[in-house]
């Protein structure tokens, strides 16, 4: 089936991707020690590509105060940043009323990444947003690639985008990229 001559493929408005949101975390000196330490200590299993992972935690699972403040901090901007990435996609959400605008990050885990190291070409689906905060960006980290658009990474900021959106991070030529990553899910009118 040749999806280009589906009637619906060409809606006016639509664009084809959702553009991801990157903003500057306030706290990012505060917090970035102490949860790279985390993360150096915790970030023991091997993920396809070869970069270091935590095990997943819930939101409600916080070792260190920098997870609260972390956490709320990205909990805080969600709506704003939805609102954004959603404003030229025609969604029944653009119209929702602002009590219907409710999300939850659902998990997070911290990434470490030696020399060599990366993440295979995957995506989160079926969690509605996605994100990656970054603590520790050495000069010669990967970049972050969407849907085949690299995004360069840099220390305190925040990258949120569509859980569907595949994406993958090459093989460093450094060691010592670290990050936290995480999903958010949309909740809707209770």
């Amino acid at each position: 089936m040749d999806i280009t001559k589906l009637k619906y493929n060409n809606l006016p408005g639509l664009t084809s991707s959702f553009e991801p949101v990157i903003l500057s975390c306030p706290f990012s000196e505060q917090i970035g020690e102490p949860l790279i330490e985390w993360i150096e200590e915790k970030a023991n299993v091997r993920v396809k590509g070869g970069g270091l992972k935590t095990k997943f935690y819930t939101n409600k699972q916080r070792d260190l105060p920098e997870h609260d403040i972390l956490l709320d901090w990205i909990d805080s901007v969600i709506v704003e940043s939805v609102e954004e990435m959603s404003r030229w996609t025609n969604s029944a959400y653009n119209e929702s009323p602002e009590s219907s605008k409710r999300f939850n990050i659902a998990d997070y885990w911290g990434m470490n990444y030696d020399q060599g190291g990366g993440a295979v070409l995957h995506n989160h689906w079926p969690y509605s947003i996605s994100f990656g905060y970054y603590l520790r960006t050495p000069e010669g980290s990967s970049p972050l690639v969407i849907e085949g658009n690299p995004i360069q990474v840099t220390e305190g900021r925040l990258i949120l985008f569509s859980g569907h959106q595949s994406h993958e991070v090459p093989d460093s030529e450094v060691g010592g990229r670290c990050m936290i990553a995480g999903n958010v899910l949309y909740l809707g009118v209770t």
